[in-house]
């Protein structure tokens, strides 16, 4: 008798213990469940998809309430977001008239005043000098206001990148002739992509522009187009002063400029690369910049390919 309870023991005691063990993970993973469906969501939940919400399971308890809770804070947290928009898409609309006004009765003024001293002219240069770069940053406002709205892409046509890239080259070719910078264009074959065709020669005039802006004379920028791995590569490489490691990760942030002494004779309004990043991600792609071993910095565009 007593080794049958031995045995009992030895066989049963095993088995129950393992099907305790199973029968409380399964009631643990569908107690958690909710939960992990709140992460999921919540991971999903970005800065242009604040209109999502949480699963809400009324089961009368604190997960229920919780979830409640979350998604009225995300509530606000979007219409927080909706009112900046629309306020920074308001200001540019009424900064933009105002300031063409501006600057048209500086150029009346400028050229009216033929006999005026030398530092009158100098004065109203100056105001002109800071009215255009004002009307940059309204511009800038309206585009990066825009495609916070969702107008990142209109279209959604099949082109080839590498063609875009080549004809915006060439376009730019003239101010880096003006600077005394080679610019040059690389494309092996067809890199065709899917996307808003003028959003994406933004892209490219940016980085071309930003590139000639901070390579020094006799220096060289090259483009190249090119596809690996299902994506297309677009990469603008220069030869100027590169970026300091501790703000590559910051460049692509609104209005932010490196080295603001050195930077400010440079025009701009540090919102050409947050257009960029903007138009990127709405084309299901990625931009990052890093810098060459030889000096000198590269930003990289990757896109999905058309097939």
């Amino acid at each position: 008798m007593l080794r049958g309870v031995l045995v009992t023991l030895f066989i049963g005691l095993p088995a129950v213990i393992g099907v305790a063990a199973i029968g409380g993970y399964i009631l643990l993973k569908r107690a958690f469940r909710p939960v992990r469906e709140m992460i999921e969501k919540a991971n999903e939940i970005s800065h242009s998809g604040v209109h999502s919400r949480l699963p809400v399971r009324h089961t009368g308890d604190d997960l229920e309430q919780l979830s409640i809770t979350l998604n009225q804070m995300i509530h606000r947290l979007e219409k927080s977001f909706e009112n900046s928009r629309r306020f920074t898409s308001d200001a540019s609309h009424e900064l933009r008239t105002p300031l063409t006004i501006i600057r048209g009765e500086l150029e009346q003024m400028l050229a009216a005043n033929n006999g005026a001293s030398e530092q009158l002219k100098q004065d109203i240069s100056s105001l002109l000098e800071e009215t255009d770069r004002l009307i940059g940053i309204v511009q800038g406002l309206l585009a990066l206001s825009r495609l916070d709205a969702g107008e990142a892409q209109r279209e959604n046509t099949r082109f080839d990148l590498g063609e875009l890239a080549a004809a915006t080259t060439d376009q730019m070719s003239l101010l880096a002739e003006e600077k005394g910078v080679e610019l040059r264009c690389t494309r092996n074959h067809r890199v065709e992509v899917k996307g808003d065709g003028s959003r994406l020669k933004q892209v490219v005039v940016n980085l071309l522009d930003n590139a000639i802006k901070y390579t020094p004379e006799n220096g060289s920028i090259a483009l190249e187009v090119r596809a690996a791995k299902g994506h297309a590569y677009l990469e603008v490489s220069d030869t100027g002063i590169g970026v300091p490691s501790g703000d590559l990760r910051r460049i692509f942030d609104r209005f932010y400029r490196v080295d603001q002494v050195r930077s400010r004779a440079i025009e701009g309004a540090g919102l050409g690369l947050s257009i960029v990043w903007s138009i990127c991600s709405a084309h299901g792609g990625t931009v990052h910049a890093d810098n060459l071993p030889g000096g000198g910095c590269r930003f990289t565009v990757m896109l999905p390919l058309a097939d």
